[in-house]
């Protein structure tokens, strides 16, 4: 098992899990400073972390936003997500990245368990979306 930034070899392999987790698609490729994570294992796409780099626009501190963290159902509870975010960790210290936000739904415990035993948080908000296409 190892974690490699996205290439577009695994692109097949990646929409097969975003399938099975979110039932999505990726469209396209790697863009701006955003860093997207996988997880292969006997070249298969395992798990997946987006990471979307934003600038407070208040402090001026730069962040990540966390999307679209998953595992393959059969690799789940095998620190695979664990690993991913241990990954995160060192690349924020390399990049100057203040903090982390991610947002999640209320039905996603295992998930919740997860962040909070990473030092995660909760805060006390609700994400709003409106579509506009």
């Amino acid at each position: 098992m190892k974690i490699i930034y996205y290439e577009d070899k695994y692109l097949d392999s990646l929409n097969v899990l975003l399938k099975e987790a979110f039932n999505l698609k990726k469209v396209y490729k790697n863009i701006s400073d955003n860093i997207e994570l996988l997880v292969v294992f006997n070249d298969e796409v395992i798990g997946y972390l987006n990471l979307n780099k934003n600038i407070d626009m208040i402090t001026g501190e730069n962040y990540f936003y966390v999307n679209y963290v998953c595992v393959k159902k059969s690799f789940r509870r095998l620190g695979v997500a664990k690993k991913m975010f241990m990954e995160v960790f060192s690349i924020c210290l390399k990049n100057n990245i203040k903090y982390l936000e991610l947002t999640s739904n209320d039905s996603r415990v295992a998930a919740h368990k997860l962040y909070e035993s990473l030092g995660f948080s909760v805060r006390e908000t609700n994400v709003f979306r409106k579509e506009i296409l």
